[in-house]
C-alpha cells in the first residue's frame, strides 16, 4: 500500500510537470505534454492497479526523448575512461539481489527513464551549457550520462548505501545542490558546479523530476532487499522515505515561487 502511494505521488507530479511544460515549450513538447497529461487524468488510479498501469504510460519525452536518452546513455557505455567504475556497475547489475530490487521497482525505473528521457530532450532544445550528466559527473568524462538511466542509478544506490545495508548519505534538498544552500552541505565539496545553477534552468528543464524519480526509486529498493546493519528495516525505510519527503518538498518550492 505504502509503495502504491508513493508511485501516486509520483504520477501526481508529473501531472503538474507537463501541464508547464505544455504552457512554456515549443510544440515538438506541447503536443507530447498534452498527450501525456490526457492520458494520465483520463481515469482514477487505485492502489491496486497503480504499480500495473505503469507499462502502459507514454514516454513522457515522447519517442524523441527516448532516443535522446538512449544516445546519451551511449556516450557513457563507450567513454573506456569510466571502464572501471561501468564494470562495477554491471557486475553489481548481474547479481540476483539486483535483479530482486529491479523487479520489484520496475514502475519506478520506468517513471525514471521517462524523467530522464524529457529532461534529455529539454536539454536539447535549451542554450544551457550545464545538462544533468555535467553537473552530476564532472567535465572530464561522460560517467555522468549514468544518471539517465534507472537501473545504472539503482546499480549506483547499492554501490554507496553497500548494498542497502548502510543508509549512507541522505542529502536533505538536492534543490540546494543546484540553487545553494544548507540543503546540499554533504555533496558541495565535490560537485564541480555546486551552487552555481539558476533557478531558471532548474525548474526549465525538469532536473527535478529525475531526482523526484531517484527518490521514489530508492524507498522502492529499501523496502524490496534492505537489510541493515543494525538489523532494524522499518527504520531503515523510514529514514530514506522521510529524506524523499523533505527533498520533494524542497524542490517543489523552489520551482513554486517562480
Amino acid at each position: 500500500m505504502n509503495n502504491a502511494r508513493n508511485l501516486g505521488f509520483i504520477l501526481a507530479a508529473y501531472v503538474g510537470s507537463v501541464f508547464a511544460i505544455e504552457k512554456e515549450s515549443p510544440p515538438s513538447l506541447r503536443k507530447v505534454a498534452a498527450d501525456a497529461a490526457a492520458f494520465l487524468t483520463s481515469k482514477p488510479r487505485t492502489a491496486a492497479t497503480a504499480r500495473d498501469v505503469a507499462t502502459d504510460l507514454p514516454y513522457f519525452g515522447g519517442e524523441e526523448g527516448e532516443k535522446c536518452r538512449t544516445a546519451a546513455l551511449k556516450k557513457f557505455e563507450k567513454d573506456q575512461s569510466v571502464k572501471v567504475k561501468r564494470d562495477t556497475l554491471r557486475a553489481i547489475m548481474a547479481t540476483d539481489l539486483f535483479r530482486e530490487a529491479a523487479d520489484y521497482c520496475v514502475a519506478e525505473i520506468q517513471l525514471y527513464d521517462r524523467a530522464s528521457s524529457l529532461v534529455c530532450l529539454l536539454e536539447e532544445e535549451s542554450n544551457y551549457n550545464t545538462t544533468y550528466s555535467r553537473f552530476w559527473g564532472g567535465d572530464n568524462s561522460d560517467y555522468g550520462y549514468v544518471y539517465y538511466d534507472g537501473e545504472y542509478d539503482l546499480a549506483t544506490m547499492m554501490e554507496y548505501t553497500q548494498n542497502f545495508t548502510i543508509l549512507s548519505s541522505n542529502v536533505g534538498c538536492l534543490a540546494d545542490c543546484y540553487l545553494g544552500g544548507d540543503g546540499c552541505t554533504e555533496l558541495e565539496n565535490w560537485l564541480t558546479y555546486s551552487g552555481t545553477i539558476c533557478k531558471e534552468q532548474y525548474c526549465s528543464l525538469q532536473w527535478g523530476e529525475i531526482d523526484e524519480a531517484y527518490h521514489a526509486l530508492r524507498v522502492c529498493a529499501s523496502k524490496a532487499i534492505a537489510v541493515p546493519k543494525d538489523g532494524d528495516k522499518e527504520a531503515y525505510v523510514d529514514a530514506t522515505h522521510s529524506n524523499q519527503v523533505t527533498s520533494n518538498l524542497c524542490a517543489f518550492k523552489m520551482c513554486a515561487s517562480i
